[in-house]
């Protein structure tokens, strides 16, 4: 894992939760949010110059201020909106670091974000993330991977 892309997934991941959920991610979390459960995901696959998927894991905890800070609400009970949220904010990662990893003019088919359980793993077993990061929000975690297939045809950071 690359430092340089380890860095832009923090600075994206931490952007688009701070603009768009208005919730300030820590970088060192407490030990409260270090033994939160990472037990909602969601994936979004992408293709083009490269392929891959970023996949954004939060604690179900922080999920009804992601869904009500976004929908403007005072609080969202709906378990189908929290998750529609967490797969909007994922949408947005993946959209704005692939212009950082492949350059501004790669043109990238995102698919619809997916979610997925606690016990589903949505990566290929040969496949390690390029990068990942965690910050404590509110009273769980989110955690943000990167993964780039290796069947990709370019490398990472190639512009």
């Amino acid at each position: 894992m690359s430092n340089t892309m380890a860095l832009s997934l923090s600075q994206t991941t931490a952007a688009t939760f701070e603009n768009l959920a208005m919730l300030f991610p820590e970088s060192v979390l407490t030990p409260e949010q270090k033994a939160e459960p990472l037990d909602v995901g969601v994936s979004v696959d992408f293709r083009g110059p490269l392929t891959g998927r970023l996949v954004l894991r939060a604690s179900q905890c922080v999920l009804p201020a992601i869904a009500a800070n976004m929908l403007g609400e005072e609080e969202s009970r709906q378990i189908p909106l929290q998750r529609d949220a967490l797969g909007e904010l994922a949408n947005v990662i993946c959209g704005n670091i692939l212009p950082i990893v492949a350059g501004a003019d790669a043109v990238f088919h995102l698919a619809a974000p997916v979610v997925h359980a606690e016990d589903q793993r949505p990566s290929r077993d040969d496949d390690a993330p390029e990068a990942r990061v965690t910050f404590g929000i509110e009273d769980g975690r989110v955690e943000a991977q990167f993964f780039v297939f290796a069947d990709s045809a370019v490398t990472v950071g190639a512009t």
